[in-house]
């Protein structure tokens, strides 16, 4: 079986985006780096409605899941663009290694960025009067 890291951005974006990748890869670093992938090529705004819908497909096809959670999709690439623009580096595993907290801690950035814990419900829409929050460190 092919690991993540055997998979260039290219071909997993495409087994992203036509639901073929195995579910076992479909983990945190793996919608981590699809918003890294998306960031880079469209830049924010776009990467947060094109993350949105690969991953929402995939949910639904491939994971045959009703767990698609809309807000903290966009909280992905907000929370991601904003480390990826402290640093210096065009690597997503430099990246990882120079802020440990988006592999290790995220639902911590999660709860600091929104200001409240998302994860417990499976939001398909945004909170009315959402305005994310500046982090603090």
């Amino acid at each position: 079986m092919t690991t993540l890291n055997q998979l260039e951005d290219k071909e997993l974006l495409e087994q992203l985006e036509n639901c073929s990748l195995s579910p076992e890869l479909f983990t945190h670093e793996t919608m981590l780096r699809l918003a890294w992938i998306l960031i880079q090529k469209h830049g924010l705004e776009v990467a947060i409605v094109k993350n949105s819908t690969i991953k929402e497909k995939y949910f639904k096809t491939a994971l045959k899941s009703d767990k698609f959670n809309k807000t903290l999709t966009k909280a992905y690439a907000e929370i991601l663009y904003y480390f990826m623009m402290k640093s210096k580096t065009s690597n997503f595993e430099k990246l990882l290694r120079e802020f440990p907290r988006l592999k290790y801690d995220f639902q911590k950035l999660v709860k600091t960025h929104y200001g409240y814990n998302i994860l417990k419900e499976h939001r398909q829409e945004e909170p009315k009067d959402f305005k994310p929050l500046i982090f603090s460190f």
